[in-house]
């Protein structure tokens, strides 16, 4: 009998400091984690759903900058003593990281929201918040967020030059007064030329 109640006791002690070890680290840092970027909202929304499926993780739902992903995992002991059951058929318990992203004034605001999705005892799907409490995690996605093109890193400065060129192309001037303009700058080029051989006319 006393083996029996130096056993319970152990077990509360145990289970007691696990919960307290786990209130600990939420006041670190609890959810939901925002990210910001200089990419546009698609561009990251790319990467973050190539990271995931890289993860083994599976894209659940898809609304266009609201989206979230899971993947069966066991949740932590302390966590599923408390609130898991394994008894449901064709239930499992998840986790699920849900992304919203807002992009405002040239920067995109990232939303992440990680949670557990299991089965209660009454075989209802219920959530919880979890802790994102690795660093290097929470460090890797936002260089990811940081490394990622933006929209003058995609379309590079030389190509702005054919776009304007399209509203008036070089090749069909649209008056006499046009060529006759344009055939005293090219003069003027090859005059230029002569001295420095880096000038190119068209």
């Amino acid at each position: 009998m006393k083996q029996v109640l130096f056993l319970i006791l152990i077990l509360i002690l145990a289970m007691s400091t696990l919960a307290a070890a786990r209130n600990k680290k939420a006041k670190v840092r609890p959810g939901p984690y925002v990210f910001t970027s200089k990419a546009s909202a698609q561009t990251l929304k790319v990467l973050i759903i190539q990271a995931n499926l890289r993860e083994g993780y599976t894209l659940d739902s898809d609304n266009q900058l609201q989206f979230r992903f899971s993947k069966p995992e066991q949740m932590p002991l302390v966590d599923a003593i408390f609130t898991a059951s394994s008894m449901c058929k064709g239930m499992i318990t998840k986790k699920v990281w849900s992304y919203a992203l807002v992009e405002l004034n040239g920067a995109t605001k990232v939303t992440v929201r990680p949670i557990w999705e299991y089965p209660d005892d009454y075989c209802q799907t219920q959530t919880q918040e979890f802790i994102w409490s690795e660093p290097a995690e929470i460090a890797a996605f936002q260089a990811m967020l940081d490394k990622a093109p933006t929209a003058s890193g995609q379309v590079p400065t030389p190509a702005a030059a054919p776009a304007s060129q399209s509203a008036a192309p070089a090749s069909t001037p649209t008056s006499v007064a046009d060529q006759r303009q344009r055939a005293k700058q090219h003069a003027a080029c090859l005059e230029s030329a002569k001295d420095d051989p880096s000038i190119t006319c068209k």
